[in-house]
């Protein structure tokens, strides 16, 4: 099984899309419940809607295995995490809403969860780190964007519908405020458009790992709410051809916004600030 998937490219923009594989190992699978089988916690057919990347000289990783097998997301020492909310696991037992992936007595235990990690986790990271240095090399400054989606309701995980766009980073430690308000302007036009910030998802490893502003290096996720993209947010996940139309469209202009704001050729767009401070009577 091929496990990493890199297009090496030059401009100052690294794509990193780590949850839209599918790819299960048999020997897994076969362990799984129906429930499992149908994965629906993954990130369906993000990767199509970046399809451009070549055209702008983006360099993408990815992963084709399913991030029900590990989550390259995760934190390596985050095994044990609990399951159900939005802190991941490297192997989740469970589906975001509490269904269980696999049947009695068939969980991974810590060995074949380090074998996991070993064979599909630091590969990812270690070509995601060779990416990185190289085009820090090259360039002052580089972006490092992690795109993720998931489903728009997931009962028991937050609250009524996702915003269809969500910035992760790190409470603004992982990037510089300008390529925040770059993301944060995504789609803005785009119909029922919304957003947030750090809200349910402030980034994942991969934020936290490779957001060093003060090197150069400003790293940040932008997670999409499916309901953009896709005609249902059920099996068989099919997309919306005029959906992904439109927000192929508008992708490709915050990457455009991206990449020029690190080659210090653009501005990023005026941010709404909070209205000022009441007086206050100090005594």
């Amino acid at each position: 099984m091929r496990m990493i998937v890199v297009q090496e490219r030059t401009a100052p923009l690294l794509l990193s899309i780590p949850h839209s594989g599918s790819r299960i190992p048999p020997a897994i699978e076969r362990r799984m419940t129906a429930t499992g089988r149908l994965q629906t916690d993954l990130a369906w057919h993000v990767d199509s809607l970046f399809e451009f990347a070549a055209d702008m000289d983006v360099t993408v990783v990815r992963t084709p295995v399913s991030p029900l097998v590990i989550d390259v997301d995760a934190d390596p020492a985050s095994a044990s995490a609990p399951d159900g909310g939005l802190a991941p696991a490297l192997c989740a037992l469970e589906t975001l809403d509490g269904k269980r992936l696999y049947q009695p007595e068939e969980d991974p235990g810590p060995v074949e969860i380090e074998e996991r990690r070993r064979l599909f986790h630091a590969p990812y990271h270690d070509a995601l780190a060779q990416q990185v240095a190289r085009l820090r090399a090259m360039h002052r400054r580089i972006v490092v964007l992690d795109a993720q989606s998931m489903r728009s309701r997931i009962k028991g995980v937050f609250d009524g519908e996702l915003p269809l766009f969500t910035v992760g980073t790190r409470h603004g430690r992982s990037c510089h405020e300008d390529v925040a308000a770059i993301l944060a302007d995504t789609g803005h036009d785009l119909p029922g458009a919304s957003h947030a910030e750090n809200d349910l998802f402030p980034g994942g490893w991969i934020v936290r790992s490779y957001g060093r502003p003060q090197e150069g290096i400003h790293a940040a996720a932008l997670t999409i709410a499916q309901r953009a993209y896709l005609k249902h947010e059920t099996p068989p996940f099919e997309p919306d051809k005029e959906k992904a139309r439109r927000l192929k469209a508008a992708l490709r202009q915050t990457l455009l916004a991206l990449i020029g704001w690190a080659r210090g050729e653009a501005a990023a767009p005026a941010r709404e600030l909070l209205g000022p401070l009441p007086d206050m009577m100090i005594r």
